[in-house]
């Protein structure tokens, strides 16, 4: 089974690249082999933004620094790619060391980056450059899969889909944590979280569904 990740962004300033079209709504997909954009109802105006690629798996975005974040899962560690750069050939590696990484977030207000891996069984952050890695939450995680986070609220929130499936939400320091949703529910994959309306939405992979629950864990 082949898993594409995909982020939603928008570029505003017309320096970020030479490409004007990046100027409007793309989703930006995570395809093992590359980074693509994909601009919104034109998706035969795909911008490959990074190539050569094995393993490429979770996205993610920082506006202000026109940086874009994925997970390499073959070799444990997280890369970007700077849009500002000419030719976008530049492709650092911030964080290396995984086991198998699989989600990935960016706090933009804090300027972090929080990612799963289910091979140590931790939720981990760093600064965006990578320094000052801290181990968040390391207890009672099986196999910790896809994190999405809200720096208004200050909370983070992930899947698991180990033996016991479920949502769980902390603060993004790692306290207050609880379990949202761990009833009905098999193969909790892919989350993002609707801040204007204050939902969270996960893929239901056991049962092909996409769910919905409020920030909070209520219906």
């Amino acid at each position: 089974m082949k898993l594409l990740f995909i982020s939603f962004l928008y570029f505003l300033s017309s320096n970020a690249s030479k490409d004007t079209a990046l100027n409007a709504p793309f989703l930006l997909l995570a395809n093992h082999v590359d980074i693509r954009l994909i601009p919104s109802g034109e998706p035969n105006n795909t911008v490959i933004v990074a190539s050569d690629l094995k393993g490429a798996l979770a996205c993610d975005f920082f506006f202000e620094e026109q940086h874009i974040y994925w997970i390499d899962c073959l070799n444990g560690r997280i890369q970007y790619v700077d849009m500002t750069t000419p030719q976008r050939k530049k492709m650092d590696v911030l964080v290396s060391g995984m086991v198998k990484p699989e989600g990935l977030a960016c706090d933009w207000i804090g300027r972090k980056l929080y990612w799963t891996d289910r091979g140590t069984k931790r939720i981990e952050v760093s600064e965006l450059d990578g320094s000052h890695r801290k181990v968040l939450l390391w207890n009672n995680l099986d196999l910790p899969r896809a994190i999405a986070v809200d720096p208004h609220n200050r909370y983070m929130y992930w899947t698991d889909w180990g033996e016991e499936p479920k949502i769980e939400r902390s603060g993004m320091d790692g306290s207050q944590r609880e379990v949202l949703i761990n009833q009905n529910i098999y193969w909790p994959n892919g989350i993002t979280l609707d801040y204007e309306e204050g939902k969270v939405y996960w893929i239901e992979a056991g049962h092909h569904f996409i769910h919905r629950i409020n920030l909070d864990g209520s219906q």
